[in-house]
């Protein structure tokens, strides 16, 4: 009974695993990015200091479609010695849904009131403040 129950959880782990591999990613020269990530390359930085990150398949061959990856900047930190590495991702644009439009349009208003003649403003007198009541019981404990 034991083995037919470890029997039954290993195939359901076989049958559940996910069936993709992850993607594999390998580092090229800046000079084979593809079109999509010439644009997104920051002005002003130099050639050596740029990689792009491109998905490669089981033998090491760039994936052509979807067209997607990264591109890899080493930044220098301020104390001169270290580098920092900042990727900039391109490809993985998520469409937006469409804006919600109103299926019919609000109805314009007949025709604007006339103004209103302006009533005199009349000032605001402050009350007086109340005095406090003579029966207070906290004098007689």
């Amino acid at each position: 009974m034991k083995f037919i129950l470890l029997a039954a959880c290993i195939l359901g782990v076989a049958v559940c695993a996910p069936l993709q591999k992850p993607q594999k990613y390998m580092e090229f020269d800046i000079y084979f990015a593809p079109a999509e990530a010439a644009k997104l390359i920051p002005a002003g930085v130099p050639a050596t200091a740029l990689d792009v990150l491109l998905p490669v398949d089981d033998q090491l061959r760039i994936v052509r479609d979807p067209v997607r990856g990264f591109i890899k900047q080493e930044v220098l930190l301020p104390n001169g010695i270290d580098k920092k590495d900042v990727y900039i991702p391109f490809g993985f644009e998520v469409t937006c849904p469409a804006p919600v439009v109103p299926a019919a349009p609000p109805a314009a208003p007949a025709a604007p009131a006339a103004p209103a003649a302006a009533a005199p403003l009349a000032p605001i007198v402050a009350a007086p403040a109340a005095k406090p009541s003579s029966d207070d019981d906290d004098d007689d404990d």
